[in-house]
């Protein structure tokens, strides 16, 4: 599984060492408050030896989409955001619709800073970055 980590282009895949339900610090059900702040109800926890990588936080993205179809009403945007982009308290991480036209995040991927990486080698990327403006003006 380390080959995963060794041949990604991006380089985020990460190897889990952590075996929890053999940890003495946590019961395998995590029923006191500490146990409860390390597993997320929602995530299946996969065990030692599993390459991991960013989901986009894709429980919350489900719960809010099924809590908007439940209620008869499409997804707002701003509805949610991953805990990365919640934590970022400049803005520079954005999360969102990228099919809503109105959405925050379709108008900044219509950005002529906008770019893909590693598109070029096929890699099919659905996150996107903007270049750095610099100013090289002298005061």
């Amino acid at each position: 599984t380390r080959y995963c980590a060794n041949n990604c282009p991006y380089k985020v895949r990460r190897f889990n060492w952590f075996l929890y339900n053999e940890n003495d610090e946590f019961d395998y059900h995590m029923n006191n408050d500490l146990g409860k702040m390390v597993i997320n109800p929602d995530v299946t926890v996969r065990s030692r030896g599993v390459m991991e990588k960013c989901s986009m936080c894709i429980q919350k993205t489900q719960k809010t989409i099924l809590d908007a179809k439940r209620d008869g009403r499409p997804v707002k945007d701003g509805e949610f955001q991953t805990a990365c982009s919640a934590a970022c308290s400049s803005g520079a991480m954005v999360f969102g619709d990228v099919n809503d036209a109105e959405s925050e995040v379709a108008e900044l991927k219509e950005s002529n800073r906008m770019y893909h990486l590693l598109e070029h080698i096929g890699t099919k990327p659905n996150v996107f970055y903007h270049v750095k403006v610099r100013n090289t003006n002298e005061a």
